[in-house]
Parts: C-alpha cells; sequence; structure tokens
C-alpha cells in the first residue's frame, strides 16, 4: 500500500505536468486510460526493482516536461545505479535526444551529472555491501549477467517483437492503437515517444522479456494516447455543434 501510494504521487506529479502542457482535457483523458489498465495498476503495489525504479522514471518525466533537463537526468542515473541497470537504455536515447536538441550541453551534463553518478554509486555500494556482507554493486552485477554474459535467457525467451505484438497491446489495452494515431496529430508528443521507442527497442535485443522491464514506458504511450483522445472528442464536438447550426439538417 506504502508503495502503491509513493509510485500514485509520483504520477500525480507527471500529471501536472501533463496539465500544463497541453491542457485539462488531455489530463482528463490521461486519467481515464490509466484507470482502465490493469497490469499498470497491479504493478504500481509491487515490490519489484522495477517498480521502484517507476516512481523514480514518473518524477524524470514530469521534470523533462517542466524543461528542468538536468533534473530529470539525475533521476535516471540514480534509478540506473541503484535501483535497475537497464534504465541506462532510457538514460540515453532521452540524453542524446536533450543533446541534439541542444537543451543541455556536453559539459553541463557532465558538471550536473558526474556528481550525482558517483553519489549514488558509492551510497549503493557502501549500503548493499553492509547489507550482502561483501564489496558490492548490484545493478553492475545485473549489467553484467544480463548483458555481458547474456544468461538472462536461462529464464525462457521470446521473440523480438514480443514487447510489440504482445506484452504493450495487453497492457494498454486502447491506449495502444491511440498511442501510435497520437504520434500523427500532435507534434510535440514525438519529441518525448521516440526515446521510449528507443528504449523498448534496445531491450527487445535481450531474449528475456518480462511485462515489468518497459513497465516505464506506459505513462508516456498514455499521454500519446490521451491527446489522440483528445483530438477526436474535438472533432466529434465540432461535428455536433455544426450539425445542431445547419439549416439543411432540420
Amino acid at each position: 500500500m506504502a508503495l502503491g501510494c509513493i509510485i500514485l504521487y509520483t504520477l500525480r506529479f507527471f500529471r501536472h505536468q501533463i496539465r500544463n502542457k497541453f491542457g485539462h482535457q488531455v489530463e482528463a483523458f490521461f486519467v481515464i486510460l490509466t484507470a482502465t489498465q490493469f497490469h499498470f495498476l497491479f504493478y504500481c503495489t509491487r515490490p519489484l526493482p522495477n517498480i521502484l525504479a517507476l516512481g523514480l522514471v514518473n518524477l524524470a518525466y514530469g521534470y523533462w516536461f517542466r524543461g528542468r533537463f538536468y533534473a530529470a537526468l539525475n533521476s535516471l542515473i540514480f534509478t540506473t545505479t541503484v535501483f535497475r541497470c537497464d534504465m541506462l537504455l532510457l538514460l540515453c536515447p532521452i540524453g542524446l535526444q536533450l543533446l541534439l536538441t541542444k537543451k543541455v550541453s556536453v559539459w553541463g551534463a557532465l558538471k550536473h551529472c558526474t556528481g550525482m553518478a558517483l553519489f549514488c554509486i558509492g551510497l549503493t555500494i557502501l549500503v548493499d555491501s553492509i547489507m550482502w556482507k561483501r564489496l558490492l554493486w548490484p545493478e553492475f552485477e545485473v549489467f553484467w549477467f544480463n548483458s555481458v554474459l547474456n544468461k538472462s535467457s536461462e529464464w525462457g525467451t521470446h521473440a523480438f517483437h514480443w514487447y510489440f505484438t504482445s506484452a504493450l497491446p495487453r497492457s494498454l489495452l486502447a491506449a495502444f492503437p491511440l498511442s501510435l494515431f497520437g504520434l500523427f496529430v500532435d507534434r510535440r508528443v514525438r519529441s518525448f515517444t521516440f526515446p521510449v521507442l528507443a528504449f523498448i527497442l534496445l531491450y527487445s535485443k535481450l531474449p528475456h522479456k518480462e511485462l515489468r522491464f518497459i513497465i516505464s514506458s506506459v505513462p508516456i504511450f498514455n499521454l500519446s494516447a490521451s491527446i489522440a483522445s483528445n483530438r477526436i472528442h474535438q472533432v466529434n464536438a465540432t461535428r455536433q455543434f455544426a450539425s445542431l447550426h445547419d439549416p439543411k439538417g432540420i
């Protein structure tokens, strides 16, 4: 219950940034779509490293929308070094996009983020070494096992396209096709969605796949779907208004 409240609070922070950037109606559709998705809300209360990471990723999304780019990067750095090393696959596309769009500079990123990275690495080594009674950086060992040794396949494998053809359709439900439509109706959402798509594509290279590995992508897809839903709603409202005031329709 405590974990679920924390995750929902971070999601609320992200929702407020959606309202500030895209308006109240998009925010309302975001709430509706999220509330209808069983898997996302179920995972919010599961004490897994992926879900602990989800809270910080929600904060990173909120800072990203707010224009606090270095705070977003630092949130992802903390997430990557302490909770889930695979969030590096999200950190890199977002960081690269911020560099290419000149929202951050290489020197600025080094100045603002190097200290955070060193602090987080030192913190997790200190705490986990005491708890495990040996010198340990857990997420480095996870990275070495999954990526370097490529032994994650021992837990089962799926096809490269599994996230796009099975996991996301089942978790997003109606938001899945709507999120694709949202990329076409609002140019602004593309800059937020493409790094997340890159994250899933990179993750798809690992043969072992689970929905919880990419659960942090769901809020961004819901945003894109909310924009599409709002555009459809506006078109329908315009048509109804026109039909009521069209003399030929009387």
